[in-house]
């Protein structure tokens, strides 16, 4: 992996494989670490389904690969979450390092 890299990301959120779509997340992820796999994290999650229709969550944290499960908190949001607090557990289900590709399960914590 190079000293600094950077991706952006759009993914769609369900609450099962089989649900329909209730939001997206979309953002930056980027690395400039040496010695272990650390990514920064800048993401939003878009909520499509009412009565949350419109209202965003945004997180911004350390996104420590290695370690398997990880809380980043929230630095925002919109609409309806106006004014709220919370953070994500973020948990690697797999990873594939020399492809890229991960599946990362996220669960939200929102109080309001």
């Amino acid at each position: 992996m190079n000293l600094e890299t950077s991706f952006v990301s759009t993914f769609k959120k369900t609450t099962s494989p089989q649900s329909k779509l209730v939001g997206c997340a979309q953002g930056l992820y980027g690395s400039a670490c040496q010695h272990q796999l650390a990514i920064i994290v800048s993401m939003s999650f878009v909520f499509v389904d009412s009565p949350n229709n419109g209202s965003c969550i945004s997180l911004f944290g350390n996104n420590w690969s290695i370690v398997h499960v990880r809380k980043m908190p929230f630095v925002g949001a919109t609409c309806v979450f106006l004014l709220t607090g919370g953070y994500a557990i973020a948990q690697t289900h797999r990873a594939d390092f020399k492809s890229g590709d991960a599946i990362v399960g996220c669960n939200v914590i929102v109080v309001y």
